[in-house]
């Protein structure tokens, strides 16, 4: 009986929506700059090795770093070059030349920040390839990069590559730099951030990997390595540690518990294959009510370049065959607003951009229903949805994607609404399509912090529960409180709830369709609020 309300639930979300799917490479590989080799080995999880691409005298590849899309980038200091390869190896290009290039890293905007060993420089590349200098030049002993979560760029120093002279940088996002690790450190090479902040790094000279809390606090990780290079976090929390000049590859899960992964011909840089599908649909269903009890949908844009939106505020098309949903919104009214006004309002579709919304092909099917096209640019963005003179009633807003090919992406939405029972659940969904076919989410179903400050809402979700489905109704994952099955894995990510009785889900899913109901545990009612991020 469950299984059926799941799968009828799923007809409400996302239900105008047809995905098409493209398969590249196994999200999880890891890759190897093969160096003097001309070759980037590639590692499924097993550790089984295959050449993933290979050119001629002057492919000679160190350090890797993937974009968003699937690309892997490598520094090539034998052809002065930064090289691009697409998702399917099938293409090398010159991303950026008259470069010396050392350690590269993305932000989370999707720039490119590369050092430069010839100047001291790091610079930082657009998608588009334009380059700017970051810090220098002069910084002449940079040796690599990692990004921290809140956007601050580490950075290991050689000093005199004499015992105790290395150190470690910090760079804001405005370029100021300061001192995080004064000295300590002995020819260090990598470095690389854990899912809870911590900064581990590749001590070649003392054999040591080195882990540094979020304060600067030391503690040795793993010593007795041979000549630690490069460093790799796999999405368990497992760090693979590149060793030169024996040339293996070794796994080294989160209790220290060392393994031999595999022993490649040469070593470089290490990078894991992220998950690259992009989030092209997203949706919530509520019972839309008034005053705290109206419908609000935050989404999020991250990148580097405008990202044009489709969204829709739905409520007569819900009582239509398939899905004949009783007491829905009989006129929906939306407003979409960024972080400090109200930007664009719809009652009904056809008023104000009737040519432009068919032009989609995801004109809402009702007159009375409402929908807003618009080109946004990266940043926070919330969309109201009410009913016209006060009236209530269930209702469904949702956000597509329509230009996926743009250096921008959806990696947010959260609503907020009135929970009820039966058809009144909350619903959210969301559509994964393209990259490599995967993507990692967190799902959270939040209640009690809603009813704290600063937000102060009355009559919150007491104690949320959640579940996942996908386009089948299979369950992919539940939870009451998060912290009874996947403690560890929320934590990670930097986006737990506040409150123990509050609900979560981590899950990397395939492309496809997949819903998320939010109701209350024992059958409580009250305000409260899904999101769905994606995670990096």
């Amino acid at each position: 009986m469950k299984q059926t309300l799941f799968k009828t639930l799923l007809a409400f979300s996302l239900f105008t929506a047809a995905a098409c799917y493209s398969i590249q490479a196994a999200p999880g590989d890891l890759y190897d700059g093969g160096l003097s080799d001309q070759k980037i080995y590639k590692f499924n999880i097993a550790g089984t090795e295959t050449v993933f691409v290979s050119d001629s005298a002057t492919f000679q590849p160190d350090w890797l770093a993937f974009d968003s899309k699937g690309n892997l980038f490598a520094s090539n200091p034998a052809h002065s070059a930064i090289s691009k390869i697409t998702p399917n190896g099938s293409t090398i290009t010159d991303f950026a030349t008259g470069i010396n290039p050392g350690d590269l890293a993305f932000d989370a905007a999707g720039n490119l920040f590369a050092i430069d060993g010839a100047t001291g420089s790091i610079f930082k590349y657009t998608p588009s390839g334009a380059r700017t200098t970051f810090a220098g030049p002069g910084l002449n002993d940079l040796i690599a990069l990692a990004f921290a979560r809140d956007g601050n760029l580490f950075v290991t120093r050689r000093g005199n590559g004499l015992a105790g002279s290395g150190s470690i940088v910090k760079f804001t996002p405005a370029g100021a730099m300061s001192t995080f690790i004064p000295s300590g450190l002995f020819l260090p090479k990598d470095l690389a951030f854990d899912g809870f902040g911590n900064l581990y790094e590749a001590d070649s000279g003392s054999g040591s990997v080195f882990r540094f809390a979020p304060n600067g606090t030391k503690t040795t990780f793993k010593a007795g390595l041979n000549a630690p290079q490069s460093l790799a976090f796999d999405r368990d929390g497992n760090l693979f540690v590149g060793e030169c000049p024996t040339c293996d590859i070794v796994k080294i899960t989160p209790a220290g518990t060392q393994s031999l992964f595999a022993t490649p011909p040469a070593v470089g840089g290490l990078a894991f294959e992220p998950p690259t599908a992009q989030l092209t649909a997203i949706s919530t269903r509520a019972s839309v009510q008034t005053g705290a009890g109206v419908t609000i949908g935050g989404f999020i844009i991250t990148g580097t370049a405008p990202k044009r939106v489709i969204v829709h505020g739905l409520g007569p098309t819900l009582s239509q065959p398939p899905y004949n949903v009783p007491n829905v919104l009989a006129d929906p009214t939306l407003s979409l607003h960024d972080s400090t006004h109200s930007i664009f309002s719809n009652d009904n579709w056809k008023e104000t951009q009737q040519t432009a919304i068919q032009a989609t092909g995801k004109a809402p099917r009702f007159d009375v229903e409402s929908a807003i096209v618009i080109t946004l640019q990266p940043g926070n963005y919330t969309a109201i949805l009410g009913g016209k003179n006060l009236t209530t009633g269930i209702g469904l807003m949702e956000v597509y994607d329509i230009d996926t090919a743009a250096f921008a992406e959806l990696t947010a939405v959260s609503t907020r609404g009135f929970v009820g029972t039966g058809e009144g659940l909350m619903i959210g969904g969301l559509i994964t399509s393209g990259g490599n076919g995967s993507t990692q989410v967190i799902v959270s179903g939040l209640g009690p912090t809603l009813g704290q400050p600063p937000y102060n809402v009355p009559n919150v979700l007491a104690d949320p529960k959640l579940t996942l489905v996908n386009s089948n109704g299979n369950i992919v994952g539940g939870n009451n409180n998060w912290k009874d099955t996947q403690q560890t894995a929320i934590q990670a990510t930097g986006l737990a709830p506040p409150n123990d009785l509050e609900a979560a889900i981590v899950v990397t899913v395939a492309a496809g369709n997949y819903t998320a109901i939010l109701e209350g545990n024992g059958g409580g009612t009250g305000i409260g609020l899904v999101e769905i991020y994606k995670l990096r």
